[in-house]
């Protein structure tokens, strides 16, 4: 008599649950995608004119378009780059199929090269989408669930989130965004809900290990979000969980390193495949990272067999000694194993090319308080929320907003060396100010009748949202307006100071599309060559092809003619394009004054194994062009 009316309230609260998380999700889908739409048509200077956002989207587009061609799955080479002796990228190919995929349905209707541009447009902020959506479900057991759906809202109010999830970003960053939110999903729910007790198995932290896995397969970055959640869990446990349930955290842990063993060898076996399984590479997916992630699981899976047959585990100083000794014996094994795996990746590059990456924007520091107002400016409301909710809290959920809080503090400091990470800071700033424009609103109810309460409501929820982000975004305004007055455009549909586009379809005529030529021009349009025409180049902005860069400066900086020519006959160079407008090509002068080869094709001194390529003349506002005589290229 009485469980009927109990599987009926059961299904009557299901149905409001599922009625609950219906609407609001389509209006959480609705208000990121109506951003977006925002920006597409008052913001977008990029896909308008039929371009992508940098030279990574090109890239891969570049990239995409070969493996079509050749079916090459673990082929990463280009060919057409670094002329003659060719390129490759460290990049891996779970980005790449879903550019395919989202390519595909689009095919019939305009073919598979525009569908490959318009997959690479539209990828990024359909990411973001799903990184809303995703971020909603996983903040819900940390904060509830009208606060988890505001929280995906305002991902699309963080300038950091927003920069690298807009209409032509044809690059992987807003997937490692949406796949570190879901580690953090699966992690709040091993923290708060605890270990699944049908076979004492923590299928969240299983989870959460798998996901590292497919960060782990995209790039070498989701190393960070693993220490953090390894971090404050080892925490937890180091700490103890409390009487009789101190083998909890212990558990989370080893199904946290299994998922990240298991998942790394099928990212591995995949990328590379069985004839490359053992290959090791520092910059992408390989056998390097599974030996790690099997360590680990060693490690864990030691530490359980000896907290069930002694005491020494069950203390902090026993338990801090097995991870110092454990730690130190992992350290040993990696480094006897792969030598190279300590060094810093930077350390064999020319201090050259680590000058030429500054001038990339996603490496530049934030170096006045309007750009970390702009891109990290949550901070500064939602961080002191956030360190109260973590000391105000308990059990679980306080270790939770421990690798919330963590996770902010960490990608934040990042973010003010390099801003490529206050991409990570805008997601998980956006759980603490939710949380807080939650508790602000209720507060406010308390106090305040209507509608005196919409009175203080509105202007007090929106300058928690998007206040630090309008005064930033005022002050950067301010000092680029004058900046922006001075820039001027050339090029017919490519509003570019260097309208790569333009140049393009002019060497795409008759005479220069008789035969691929190799082009001598800054690492920034190298990418942009590739994609949109059939020659060669150089120079691209990845660092595997770093000796295309430097001998483009040591051509272009030279200053002995003799080494100039030797040079341009080692690299077959055919055409040699200068843009006196680029901003960020200093480094090609080598500070050699007036006597540089650089110098002398601007001033027209130039030797008798070249000559000038008359330009059109929109084209020649913004274009020096040569061609090398005396061969065929």
């Amino acid at each position: 008599m009485t469980e009927a009316p109990q599987a009926g309230a059961k299904a009557s609260q299901t149905d409001k649950d599922a009625a609950f998380w219906t609407w609001p999700l389509a209006f959480v889908i609705a208000f990121v995608a109506f951003v977006h739409v925002v920006w597409w048509f008052l913001g977008d200077t990029v896909v308008a004119h039929g371009n992508l956002a940098d030279s990574d989207g090109y890239a891969r587009l570049v990239r995409v378009e070969r493996l079509l061609a050749t079916g090459g799955w673990f082929d990463s080479s280009l060919p057409r780059a670094n002329w003659p002796f060719g390129g490759s990228l460290h990049w891996t190919r779970l980005f790449d199929v879903l550019i395919i995929a989202l390519a595909l349905p689009m095919t019939a209707v305009v073919g598979m090269s525009k569908a490959l541009y318009w997959s690479g447009v539209l990828i990024s902020p359909l990411l973001h989408i799903g990184t809303a959506l995703v971020l909603a479900w996983a903040a819900k057991p940390l904060i509830g669930r009208t606060a988890a759906l505001i929280a995906g809202a305002l991902t699309a109010t963080q300038f950091g989130v927003l920069g690298y999830s807009v209409i032509g970003h044809a690059d992987h960053h807003a997937l490692f965004g949406l796949i570190a939110i879901g580690v953090f999903g699966f992690m709040v729910r091993a923290f708060v809900e605890g270990v699944d007790k049908i076979g004492g198995v923590d299928r969240y932290a299983l989870a959460a290990g798998g996901c590292l896995a497919a960060g782990y397969w995209v790039g070498m970055e989701m190393q960070i979000t693993a220490a953090l959640c390894f971090g404050v869990m080892g925490l937890k446990w180091l700490q103890g969980d409390g009487p009789g349930n101190d083998n909890e955290s212990l558990g989370s842990l080893y199904q946290l390193a299994l998922g990240l063993a298991v998942g790394l060898a099928a990212a591995v076996l995949i990328e590379r495949g069985p004839q490359g399984f053992f290959d090791d590479a520092y910059d992408r997916v390989s056998i390097v990272q599974l030996t790690l992630a099997v360590l680990v699981l060693a490690f864990w899976g030691a530490v359980s067999f000896g907290a069930k047959r002694g005491r020494v585990l069950t203390s902090v100083p026993g338990r801090l000694g097995a991870v110092v000794l454990g730690g130190g014996m992992t350290l040993l094994v990696m480094w006897w194993l792969f030598p190279k795996v300590f060094v810093n990746p930077l350390k064999d590059f020319d201090p050259v090319i680590l000058k030429v990456f500054e001038g990339v924007a996603e490496y530049a520091p934030i170096s006045d308080i309007p750009h970390f107002l702009l891109y990290i400016g949550a901070g500064v409301i939602a961080g002191p929320w956030m360190l109260w909710r973590l000391k105000t809290e308990g059990a679980g959920r306080r270790w939770a907003w421990l690798l919330l809080a963590a996770s902010a503090l960490v990608y934040g400091a990042l973010a003010m060396n390099w801003i490529r990470w206050s991409f990570y800071v805008g997601l998980f700033m956006t759980v603490g100010l939710a949380d807080l424009v939650r508790w602000v609103d209720g507060a406010v109810n308390k106090r305040f009748v209507f509608p005196f309460r919409m009175l203080v409501k509105v202007p007090v929820v929106l300058l928690l949202a998007i206040g630090p982000l309008a005064v930033g975004a005022t002050g950067v305004y301010t000092q680029t307006k004058a900046a922006d007055k001075e820039k001027t455009a050339s090029g017919k549909g490519d509003p570019r100071p260097c309208p790569v586009q333009a140049l393009s379809d002019f060497l795409n005529k008759p005479p220069w599309s008789d035969r691929p030529r190799a082009i001598l021009s800054s690492a920034n349009f190298g990418a942009e060559f590739l994609y949109r025409t059939k020659h060669r180049v150089t120079a691209t902005l990845h660092h595997p092809n770093a000796q295309g860069i430097l001998d483009s400066i040591d051509i272009l900086g030279g200053i002995y003619e003799a080494k100039v020519l030797h040079l341009i006959n080692k690299r077959q160079v055919g055409l040699i394009l200068i843009c006196p407008k680029s901003g960020h090509d200093g480094y090609l002068m080598k500070g050699g004054g007036d006597k540089t080869f650089y110098k002398r094709l601007m001033a027209g001194n130039l030797p008798d194994w070249m000559r000038p390529v008359a330009l059109p003349p929109d084209l020649s506002k913004s274009f020096l062009l040569f061609q090398v005589m005396g061969a065929d290229r």
